[in-house]
C-alpha cells in the first residue's frame, strides 16, 4: 500500500539512484586519461600508461574497502542500538514489576506502560 501512495517518489528515487551510479562511473572515467593521452604517456614514459591504470585500480580498490568498512560499521551500530534498547526496556519492565510487587501499583503500572508505549513507538517509527 505504501508503494502505491508514493509511486512518484519511488520512480524519482530510482532515477536518483541511476543518476548517482552514472555520476560515479563518470567520476571514475574522468580520473583516467583518454586512450590517446595514455598512448602519449606510454611513448614518453615506457610503462607509464600501465602505472596510471594501476593507480586507478588501487584507488578503486581503496574506495571499495572504505565502503565495506562503512557498511560493517553501520550494521554494528544498528546491532548495538537493538541490544541497548532491549536492555533498557527490560530494566524498565523489571523496575515497574518490582514497584508493583512492593505495593506501588500505580507507579509500577505507569513505568510499564511508558516502557510498552516507547517500545511500540520505536518499532513503528524508529526504522531508518
Amino acid at each position: 500500500m505504501a508503494t502505491r501512495q508514493s509511486g512518484g517518489r519511488v520512480a524519482k528515487n530510482k532515477n536518483q539512484l541511476v543518476e548517482s551510479a552514472e555520476q560515479k562511473v563518470q567520476n571514475l572515467l574522468v580520473d583516467l586519461p583518454d586512450p590517446e593521452d595514455l598512448a602519449k604517456y606510454e611513448k614518453i614514459i615506457p610503462g607509464g600508461a600501465e602505472r596510471i591504470l594501476e593507480m586507478a585500480e588501487l584507488q578503486a580498490r581503496h574506495q571499495q574497502e572504505v565502503e565495506v568498512k562503512a557498511v560493517i560499521t553501520k550494521a554494528r551500530t544498528a546491532n548495538l542500538k537493538q541490544v541497548t534498547f532491549f536492555i533498557l526496556a527490560l530494566a524498565a519492565g523489571v523496575l515497574g514489576g518490582a514497584l508493583m510487587l512492593m505495593g506501588s501499583e500505580l507507579a509500577g503500572l505507569i513505568i510499564m506502560l511508558i516502557d510498552a508505549v516507547t517500545l511500540v513507538g520505536i518499532a513503528v517509527y524508529g526504522k531508518d
